[in-house]
């Protein structure tokens, strides 16, 4: 099947005319030192026409963003995360309505986490090249094998999706998916507010309340100058060199060195680290409380089994595979939701919410 690339406005506007009610989208993108995703394509079928859009050469995307915003269009997607985080920051919104092929994979006990190359394959039977998947999508020229490997990742979407919507709809599972993806585009427009970054830190759980009234206060700070900058986090301090500083309490520039932290880090933002770590030593009130992990809760053990045990039968009964039903990650935040927040009303967990909470009612 052909493609056409558009690399001006008019183009991209006259394909946006389309009234296709499925359009398959995916993106390339670079990010390596960067907070955001910087695009280098967007990939687009609607079931006639493929078209790879330019964003370095296109200087009007707006047509776009109201096709993929129109909630009476469905837009597919595979894996489809870190795109959603594109559209949302390059856009300012998400796609009205998303089907992702992963999850439907996943609903059909194919895979957790199938590759869409995989996926082809034993859907359709087909192999795909991905010999370009480590491009650099920023680069200039594209060449015609670049562009290729790149259409091919919507012309085969929407023919997999099709047949998998077929087997959703044949075990009476299709409105659970619907539900999943539907979570995973909200997930995705929540943020980590900044005041709660120092949550992030995976050693967080080592400090005292002083320590993790400071980590609060660089977390804090780390992840509003990363946004504002876009650079990622740890290019600009280091997580592991937070939580040193506050457990330490350097009072100078030569402290920090003693540290471990890097000469750039010093010199970009040691004035500001050490006047930060001054500013959280003087409001002790502000502090909050130590965090306290899970596994240290009593009988973390026995519940964490216990859990699992009443997932993996309720996932039989259905046919659906348990990791998809109760991730370690969704256990870990119903648990939290249990011993944290004594089991607050207002802040329901997702294993009680939904297709999980019709599955699971009355048994956790």
């Amino acid at each position: 099947m052909n493609y056409t690339l558009i690399t001006d406005n008019a183009a991209l506007t006259e394909f946006c005319a389309t009234q296709a009610p499925i359009l398959a989208v995916d993106t390339e993108f670079v990010r390596t030192r960067t907070f955001y995703a910087k695009p280098g394509l967007y990939q687009l079928h609607d079931g006639r026409q493929t078209v790879l859009v330019d964003p370095l050469t296109v200087t009007d995307l707006k047509p776009l963003w109201q096709l993929l915003h129109d909630s009476d269009r469905l837009c597919l997607l595979h894996a489809g995360g870190e795109d959603l985080e594109l559209f949302q920051h390059q856009s300012g919104a998400l796609p009205g309505k998303v089907h992702d092929t992963q999850l439907a994979a996943a609903f059909l006990g194919l895979g957790a986490q199938l590759g869409f190359a995989a996926l082809v394959e034993l859907i359709l039977g087909v192999p795909l090249d991905k010999a370009h998947a480590r491009t650099d999508w920023l680069a200039r020229p594209l060449s015609a094998e670049q562009l290729r490997y790149a259409a091919d990742d919507v012309i085969y979407l929407y023919p997999v999706y099709q047949q998998l919507r077929e087997r959703l709809e044949q075990r009476q599972l299709f409105t659970w998916f619907e539900q999943e993806c539907e979570w995973a585009v909200k997930r995705r427009s929540l943020s980590t507010p900044p005041e709660l970054a120092y949550l992030d830190i995976k050693n967080a759980w080592t400090l005292d309340k002083q320590g993790i009234g400071i980590l609060q206060k660089l977390a804090e700070w780390r992840l509003t100058e990363a946004k504002k900058r876009d650079l990622a986090v740890n290019f600009v301090v280091k997580e592991a060199h937070l939580c040193e500083i506050a457990g330490r309490l350097p009072q100078s520039l030569s402290d920090l060195q003693r540290l471990g932290l890097d000469p750039m880090e010093i010199k970009r933002h040691g004035e500001t680290l050490l006047r930060l770590t001054r500013e959280a030593l003087a409001n002790p009130e502000c502090w909050p409380e130590p965090v306290k992990r899970l596994v240290d809760f009593p009988g973390y053990k026995a519940e964490l089994k216990r859990i699992k045990g009443i997932v993996e039968a309720a996932a039989a009964s259905r046919g659906l595979p348990a990791e998809l039903v109760a991730s370690k990650r969704l256990i870990h935040q119903y648990l939290g939701w249990k011993w944290r927040l004594g089991e607050d009303g207002s802040m329901v967990p997702a294993l009680l919410e939904g297709w999980r909470g019709e599955l699971l009612q009355g048994k956790l």
